[in-house]
């Protein structure tokens, strides 16, 4: 009985740790947005 319970918890554990070290990860890593500013939000003298 206790080596079913050590491996219910260490499923567990193990489970809780995959999702934390997946949350860790940046979804905007790889994203590349646009590298300047457009030009219609600089100029603000119309």
């Amino acid at each position: 009985m206790t080596v079913l319970f050590d491996l219910f918890i260490k499923f567990f554990s193990f489970l809780l740790e995959s999702v934390g070290t997946l949350a860790s990860y940046t979804p905007c890593a790889t994203y590349f947005d646009e590298p300047e500013v457009p030009e219609e939000l600089t100029n603000l003298n119309r």
